[in-house]
């Protein structure tokens, strides 16, 4: 059989090359000409690909174009002399030095080997070590490994697509003329998908359903997007009004746990975006409300139906650990309700590495300045009758303070060092909520309330009932044992999962799938787009609820503005998810192996695909 055309060609150019007497050879990268035929001389000549290893730097240099026999000309292309390293990079090696390629690497948390601290300023190693440009360095990692990770599941949807209508053509065995126009209407849905793929995301994209919630600093709406249909909570909050109450990094946080991970314990981001005056969560919606809506109606849960609630709640926070996180501002408020009646953790806003030092004060303030008088012996009944009141009078009062002292542990209120096992805390309070019908600190009055929480250790009693209609509501050893291990001084307090899953009111629960068991309660929708349980804000009933709310957004707006240098870089990097590609197609697994099938169909050709 004869040799391709390409191929004598290629071989020519390569021999051509390595025979050069001013271009050291490697060894076994000389290759002969065809027929021992010396090719014809070239202006440019292209040196010998380095298909060698590049561990070994001076051998990559040797084999490098050298003096003018090999060096591209006057008005020669540089690619031509140059391997292209973006290309190789795709195995995670650098051709020209052989270091592991940092974009590839730093997904796993290695550094660039040359830069670790070789030679670096101190002034320079303190402006890599700040928090704004370890954040910063991450966020471009997510980027581009998102960026490669979008292009080729794309690339693999696209030749998928491109062979269902190639069979689908010779299974009709059209005649030219139709099959031109086939071909043509085909090309054109794939030029409108490339259009819609680069069209930056904006507001005006989504439709507007209703609006879902309000808070301190925006408003959340049900929306649809117009060009995919999907459904989404989109959250809309003004910059100036962060950047005046110190929220912007909130907010970022907010946005990084969301982009980090995919478990159905976290409710999804769809889409981060921004305009000149807003920024925008669109985020999976959650019909079923949140689970304070849950409790109102309910009023004291059972035993088995709180163990399944709050060990979901565990499973939830325990997703959040894992990415290196403490929520610590854990309440009733922070989990949604899904279509099927499990929880979702959502409100990540206070989950960074510290609380601001202002935050900080006023809560130890308040603490400090509670009085021990204040403490009042209430029985179980009263006590319960006294929140249930306070709900009844002012739903929405959680949202009216960042941080809600009912279920915050101690030491994050006096302002001490702490791990994650508040957030342990935190659950523990809400476990005897669902028991108790009432949070274990709860006041008549806010005084009291810290009161309570600067005493907590002579407050926290087990609920006791004596009438017989209300004996079935008394909590179980059991479950007073677990409630105590969790509202308990931090050196003795469960903080981890895995002592949890061994006490004996945690242990009966299915914690390798706790979300295939039947919920105790599923939401009745009757379409995706149902609001039913969350407040209607075109009600004057609902609306009376945020009163307090919308007081706070006046009084929050006649703050003035900070003029910061910079403002606008901190929203660097806020941006997520591409324009055109619905959940499905950003499904973390199949983007994963439509990466990995269009990778390895690329090494099956012999190059790096190009998708660009």
């Amino acid at each position: 059989m004869s040799t391709p055309l390409w191929v004598q060609r290629t071989q020519a150019l390569m021999s051509t090359s390595t025979a050069s007497p001013s271009s050291p050879t490697r060894k076994g990268t000389t290759v002969e000409s065809v027929n021992n035929k010396q090719a014809p001389p070239s202006p440019t000549k292209i040196p010998a690909p380095w298909t060698t290893p590049s561990r070994d730097k001076e051998n990559v240099r040797a084999s490098a174009p050298t003096q003018s026999g090999n060096s591209v000309q006057p008005g020669g292309h540089v690619s031509q002399a140059v391997k292209d390293v973006h290309m190789a990079t795709a195995k995670g090696l650098s051709t020209v030095s052989g270091l592991p390629d940092i974009h590839m690497e730093t997904a796993r948390g290695t550094l660039f080997p040359a830069r670790v601290g070789q030679n670096i300023p101190f002034w320079q190693k303190e402006k890599l070590e700040s928090v704004e440009v370890k954040r910063k360095a991450t966020l471009a990692q997510m980027y581009f490994l998102d960026y490669y990770f979008q292009n080729l599941g794309y690339l693999a949807a696209r030749r998928a697509r491109r062979a269902k209508f190639d069979a689908d053509i010779a299974d009709r065995q059209l005649p030219e003329l139709e099959y031109i126009i086939e071909l043509k209407s085909y090309l054109s849905r794939e030029r409108a998908l490339l259009r819609r793929r680069r069209a930056k995301l904006r507001v005006e994209h989504f439709r507007i359903v209703a609006q879902i919630g309000q808070g301190g600093y925006g408003e959340v709406f049900l929306a649809r997007k117009a060009d995919s249909g999907e459904i989404c909570a989109l959250k809309k909050m003004k910059k100036k009004t962060l950047q005046k109450m110190d929220e912007v990094r909130h907010v970022l946080v907010e946005r990084d746990i969301l982009t980090a991970t995919r478990t159905p314990w976290l409710v999804a981001l769809l889409y981060a975006f921004q305009d000149a005056e807003h920024v925008y969560l669109a985020m999976e919606y959650v019909p079923g409300g949140d689970f304070r809506t849950l409790l109102n109606n309910s009023g004291v849960l059972k035993e088995e139906h709180a163990r399944f609630y709050i060990c979901e709640m565990f499973a939830a926070v325990n997703e959040l650990h894992r990415l290196g996180y403490i929520h610590r501002d854990l309440k009733p408020e922070n989990f949604l309700v899904d279509g099927t009646g499990h929880v979702k953790l959502t409100d990540f806003g206070l989950a960074t590495g510290a609380l601001s030092p202002t935050r900080i004060d006023s809560l130890r303030r308040k603490l400090e300045d509670a009085r021990d008088d204040e403490v009042i012996s209430r029985s179980t009944m009263e006590r319960r009758s006294i929140y249930k009141s306070i709900r009844a009078q002012d739903p929405r009062y959680a949202d009216s303070i960042v941080g809600s002292p009912d279920y915050m542990a101690p030491e994050v209120l006096r302002g001490k060092a702490y791990t994650y096992s508040v957030d342990y805390w935190s659950l523990g309070c809400i476990l005897f909520e669902f028991l108790a019908g009432f949070p274990p600190f709860s006041g008549a009055s806010p005084d009291e309330t810290w009161a309570n929480l600067k005493n907590w250790q002579r407050v926290l009693q087990r609920p006791h009932y004596d009438k017989p209609e209300d004996l079935i509501f008394n909590l179980t050893d059991t479950a007073w044992d677990a409630i105590t291990r969790l509202i308990a001084p931090a050196q003795t307090r469960i903080s981890n999962l895995r002592d949890l899953t061994i006490h004996p009111f945690f242990s009966p629960a299915p914690w390798s799938d706790l979300r295939s068991k039947q919920a105790p309660f599923v939401p009745t929708l009757d379409s995706d787009i149902d609001t039913g349980y969350y407040d209607d804000f075109t009600s004057a009933d609902d609306m009376a609820k945020y009163a307090e709310v919308k007081e706070k957004q006046r009084n929050v707006d006649n703050v003035k503005e900070k003029d910061e240098p910079g403002a606008r870089g901190v929203w660097i990097g806020f941006t997520f998810g591409k324009n055109g590609l619905g959940p499905r197609a950003r499904d973390g697994q199949k983007e994963l192996e439509a990466a990995a099938r269009a990778v390895r169909e690329a090494s099956e050709d012999g190059h790096m695909a190009t998708i660009f």
